[in-house]
């Protein structure tokens, strides 16, 4: 924890959040528009002797230093955590420097390819790309220029030799993915030959591989650089990088398979698509998205293939041939949308069309398609029912069976219900007739036991972890809870490995995130039943919230105190007793009017008393 703290002690909270919204003074604390939602009337504070900051309005956010870098760079904590090393003059440690210099230099050698293969793609050499480019897939020069789509010539050290001229080594070329090692020690060659040029970049735009696409039938027909230390296809999305502005104003992002059918559609003004490349959508590409939009809709080629990948990109197989590969399908993508929290949809397309040839022909189509998507246990639940309705009660008992195993593996009840009640009117039977068909065996559940008191280490949140890492059995009843629960960007990356069942017994250097979880782990905490443990950790969670109230009325508290020492305690009275009365304030006295009515609703609910489970 020393270089999260001491991070924190170079870096003024307050200073660094102004530099994108402007904070005044309110009381003890700072207030300003928030910075990751639209809104006329302040609700974002900033709380100096903390060292945290929190929206009150609707996005709710709230946060560290870390949180706040994380939240608007849209970074994981160990990115945030180096970006700001640097801005404080931290050295993580002499390992961390001399990797981020190596991998500096091959970001640096990657630019340089993308800008020679656009060169040779602008020469007579890349004529014939270009007109391929241009008639084949449609695509204009502007948006050419924009993704930077090259020509590699057919030859065997073009780029090579460019490379060497300006200083690289053929190291740092094989170790970027441009050069392949020689056999018997024969020199490295250019990877791509003879290939339109892809580049590939990460979410902030920075160029980590490349996509080579053949003209002549050449297998693979599309070649991709190997796994590098700055390309990791499993983390990796193709366009992110210019779609994530789109992805966040339409709250939805659609994945695909291939470049081009990012970039037509793109330029069809279709802007909040991203593709996988050669992989399944995996756990970490969908934590990526999720900073950007909760929604993904995989919208897959629309032939068996292309369908048969949309159920594979949920980390699934096509699995129809059996329950229990259907329930395992279904448990997949469950678990993927639980722990990640998106909504994981399908838009089965218009068959013997790409999504590119979609986008660009008829775009009515691809929106209605994307806004027709299903949810993934109810595209699977169609799949499997089709389209008829069962001539025989045996068939009708049959399909049912049939999709028990999904229906099993939907774990949320309300969702399952629907599910449900669907196939009920499609078999035309009761809900009942498929409950009784599905319905599993629960165990029996004992008399609750009296919880005993759990004596908090430092604050709730410390010992809400302190009781999740004791008992992982908790995980699926803390799945759906959001990581912004916990104030602080190291107890929230605690939280996000636990839910995936990390194992924090084995030391890692430079890893603060893991000595917290340890000590944490060591702290001392009283024996607790499994249902005592679920009781300590639900009122561990209500005492967290009760002090967000709490502090939002402080907050809410000083604003009004100094409202009555500049407009005088009689005027605050009067404005008072007027809006309690219902009256309507003037233009002038409305913000003021709002604080009043919010500061009362925060005090009431902070002194309600809860009603008594079974009262």
């Amino acid at each position: 924890m020393d270089v999260v703290e001491a991070v924190k002690r170079q870096i003024d909270l307050a200073e660094y959040v102004g530099r994108v919204t402007q904070l005044q003074k309110s009381g003890r604390s700072l207030k300003g528009l928030c910075p990751f939602h639209t809104e006329k009337t302040p609700s974002f504070y900033v709380f100096p002797d903390k060292g945290t900051w929190r929206c009150f309005g609707s996005c709710g956010e709230g946060g560290d230093l870390f949180s706040f870098v994380q939240k608007r760079e849209s970074l994981d904590f160990k990115s945030a955590l180096r970006v700001l090393a640097v801005e404080a003059g931290i050295q993580l440690t002499p390992e961390d420097g001399r990797r981020r210099s190596h991998t500096e230099r091959l970001s640096a050698l990657m630019s340089a390819a993308v800008d020679h293969y656009e060169r040779c793609l602008e020469s007579d050499e890349g004529q014939a790309a270009r007109e391929y480019l241009a008639g084949k897939r449609g695509l204009k020069q502007p948006t050419l220029q924009a993704w930077h789509i090259g020509w590699a010539p057919d030859g065997w050290r073009g780029l090579r030799d460019f490379l060497r001229n300006r200083g690289y080594e053929d190291r740092d070329m094989i170790d970027a993915g441009l050069l392949v090692e020689g056999e018997a020690g024969r020199e490295p060659y250019d990877r791509f030959r003879g290939r339109i040029i892809i580049p590939i970049a990460n979410e902030r735009g920075e160029f980590v591989a490349m996509g080579g696409r053949g003209l002549q039938g050449e297998e693979p027909k599309y070649l991709n650089s190997p796994q590098t230390e700055l390309f990791d296809k499993g983390r990796t999305l193709f366009g992110l990088d210019h779609t994530a502005a789109g992805i966040r104003q339409s709250g939805t992002v659609v994945v695909v398979e291939g470049y081009m059918d990012v970039i037509g559609p793109w330029q069809s003004g279709f802007t909040n698509l991203v593709a996988t490349m050669g992989t399944s959508l995996t756990e970490s590409h969908a934590r990526l998205l999720r900073r950007f939009a909760r929604r993904i809709v995989l919208a897959m080629d629309p032939d068996a293939a292309g369908l048969a990948a949309a159920e594979r990109a949920g980390g699934l197989f096509l699995g129809l041939d059996s329950p229990e590969r259907m329930a395992q399908a279904a448990r997949s993508a469950d678990t993927l949308a639980g722990a990640v929290d998106v909504d994981l949809r399908v838009a089965p397309l218009p068959p013997g069309r790409d999504p590119d040839e979609i986008a660009r022909d008829a775009p009515e189509t691809w929106s209605g398609a994307i806004d027709g998507s299903l949810p993934f246990a109810e595209f699977l639940l169609k799949r499997i029912m089709g389209p008829e309705r069962p001539a025989s009660p045996m068939e009708a008992r049959a399909v049912v069976d049939r999709l028990r195993p999904v229906l099993v593996a939907v774990r949320d009840p309300v969702e399952r219900a629907m599910y449900v009640q669907r196939v009920a009117r499609h078999l035309g039977v009761s809900e009942e007739a498929v409950l009784e068909r599905v319905r599993a065996l629960s165990p029996g559940r004992g008399p609750r036991p009296a919880v005993r008191q759990v004596e908090a280490p430092v604050t709730a949140e410390d010992v809400l972890l302190a009781i999740l890492l004791r008992y992982p059995h908790l995980r699926l009843q803390f799945r759906s809870y959001p990581e912004s629960l916990f104030s602080g960007a190291v107890n929230r990356e605690v939280f996000r490995r636990w839910l995936h069942s990390e194992d924090f017994s084995q030391p890692a250097e430079d890893d603060p995130v893991g000595d917290r979880a340890r000590a944490l782990i060591a702290r001392r905490l009283p024996p607790l039943s499994d249902a005592e443990a679920r009781q300590a950790a639900d009122e561990k969670v209500r005492e967290i919230l009760k002090e967000r109230i709490i502090q939002h009325q402080a907050a809410r508290s000083e604003e009004l105190a100094d409202a009555e020492r500049t407009v005088g305690a009689n005027r605050l009275a009067e404005l008072a007793l007027s809006v309690w009365r219902g009256a309507m304030p003037a233009d002038e006295d409305r913000e003021l009017a709002e604080a009043l009515i919010e500061e009362l609703q925060l005090g009431l609910s902070i002194h309600r008393r809860e009603v008594p489970q079974g009262s």
